[in-house]
């Protein structure tokens, strides 16, 4: 009898403790959880709170993280919660400007300042070639090296490959059966680079002509114009695929050309004015005026058989109208200025030869004063877009959903460039600066800067840029950020 009645007391024994263990292992899977989500205890208040995580990274790492008055233990690169609201972050390191911004943290979501540039506190330049003079310059978007035409009269191109301090120069003389070599007034002159970094475009005036010419590293060039047979007026790399260019002609065609057999399809699209290339291959188009003034904006998207018209405005001739989409984390945006207005919009489109129904979310307007003269996203990711009239500059972060009036120091009208993924850049009047996204942080890297071109080495160690000196002598050159 004592016997059966021990077994029952061990057997209860056993299943309080079991449920005791269950309880601590479903309590303790809460409290990471919520740990996780960003619930901290609140011992002022003696309440749970929701705060927000804080990632952050800088250039060179090891930085000290002030938020607000509190300096955190860990250095860059590390995380934190912070609790939910206005902050004043500062990065710093010995021997270079602090890094700070203005931040508001939201309950439960992820704040990425894994962007953080820290510039010396000196600033030093150093010669790594010399050039006899410069026309024109673009860096690859690899980073590896620079497109450069030192006199604009001669058909040569030189490519200056960047290592750390040094700079590996190779020069190509394009073929004289590449270019059209009679008439008078010959300029070359870089445009731009393929995504992959092997082949620049090179425009060839003429008299009152130009023809294109795609040149690759190895100085072979392909006439892009005497190709096809027609006159273009824009032309622009398939970021998809570096075997395809696409051709804006003077019938305001949209047509594709397939670089490796030379063939050149029908009309894509027709009565265009302008477009542009996304980075899946998708194309987003403007049309031409119509008798009543109506302009439309449209895409077509890869391997589809026809186009798909977005929008359609009234009033528009004479006016300024653009649309780009671009994807960000596997939803897509649309950028569409027209006039003064810019508006981003997240969009779902399907197959432009599709009739499944368009999806359209407004996600804000962009105040500008004139009518808008440059707009596009950020390289790469696409995270930031941005719009710009004359001098004003305003951006737009995809992710956070907030807008930025970007004031620089260069009061020049032309188009920013991007020295990374995060940092706008401008090589005007002598000057070179580069800054945040929105702005912030902006600092003047030279003020002896020539041409429009510079670039930020793979490593982030180095920005190159070309300077002329006092002495008149004309320099590619470069500034060690850190060691």
């Amino acid at each position: 009898m004592n016997q059966q009645k021990n077994r029952r007391k061990q057997r209860i024994k056993l299943t309080f403790t079991y449920a005791v263990m269950t309880l601590a292992v479903l309590a303790l899977a809460v409290v990471c959880l919520m740990l996780v989500q960003g619930y901290r205890l609140d011992f002022d208040r003696g309440t749970v709170r929701q705060g927000g995580m804080m990632q952050f990274d800088s250039r060179p790492d090891g930085a000290t993280i002030q938020i607000d008055a509190a300096t955190l233990a860990n250095r860059t690169a590390t995380r934190i919660v912070a609790t939910a609201g206005q902050h004043t972050v500062t990065v710093s390191k010995d021997g270079f400007v602090p890094w700070q911004k203005q931040v508001n943290v939201k309950a439960g979501s992820i704040l990425w300042l894994n962007y953080v540039k820290l510039v010396p506190t000196s600033i030093e330049a150093k010669d790594a070639m010399e050039l006899a003079s410069l026309d024109s310059a673009a860096a690859a978007p690899d980073k590896s090296r620079f497109a450069v035409i030192q006199n604009k009269q001669q058909p040569a191109v030189d490519f200056l490959k960047v290592d750390n301090d040094r700079i590996e120069h190779k020069q190509r003389v394009i073929s004289a059966d590449s270019y059209t070599a009679d008439g008078a007034n010959h300029s070359f002159a870089i445009e731009s680079w393929s995504k992959d970094s092997k082949r620049v475009l090179i425009s060839h005036s003429f008299d009152d002509s130009k023809e294109y010419l795609i040149v690759d590293l190895d100085g072979k060039a392909q006439n892009i114009t005497r190709d096809i047979g027609v006159q273009i007026s824009k032309l622009a790399f398939d970021k998809s695929d570096s075997q395809n260019v696409y051709v804006l002609t003077a019938d305001s065609d949209v047509r594709r050309i397939r670089l490796s057999d030379k063939t050149l399809s029908g009309p894509l699209i027709s009565d265009a004015s302008d477009f542009y290339v996304s980075r899946n291959g998708w194309i987003s188009y403007t049309t031409k005026p119509n008798n009543s003034g109506e302009r439309t904006i449209g895409y077509l998207s890869k391997g589809a058989s026809k186009p798909r018209a977005l929008q359609t405005f009234k009033d528009m001739a004479g006016r300024s109208l653009n649309l780009a989409i671009e994807e960000y984390y596997y939803d897509n945006f649309a950028l569409i200025t027209h006039g003064k207005m810019v508006a981003v919009k997240k969009v779902k489109l399907p197959a432009s030869d599709s009739t499944d129904e368009l999806q359209q979310e407004l996600l804000a307007t962009l105040p500008l004063a004139t009518d808008v003269s440059y707009a596009g996203f950020s390289p790469n990711e696409h995270l930031y877009v941005y719009a710009q009239a004359g001098v004003s500059l305003v951006t737009y972060n995809l992710e956070l959903r907030s807008i930025a009036n970007v004031s620089m120091k260069t009061t020049a009208t032309s188009e920013i460039a991007w020295l990374d993924n995060s940092h706008i850049m401008r090589v005007s009047g002598g000057t070179f600066e580069f800054g945040d996204y929105d702005g912030t942080n902006m600092h003047t890297m030279a003020t002896d800067a020539v041409g429009s071109a510079a670039m930020q080495s793979s490593n982030n160690r180095f920005l190159y840029y070309f300077r002329k000196q006092a002495s008149g002598k004309i320099t590619a050159s470069y500034i060690k950020m850190y060691d």
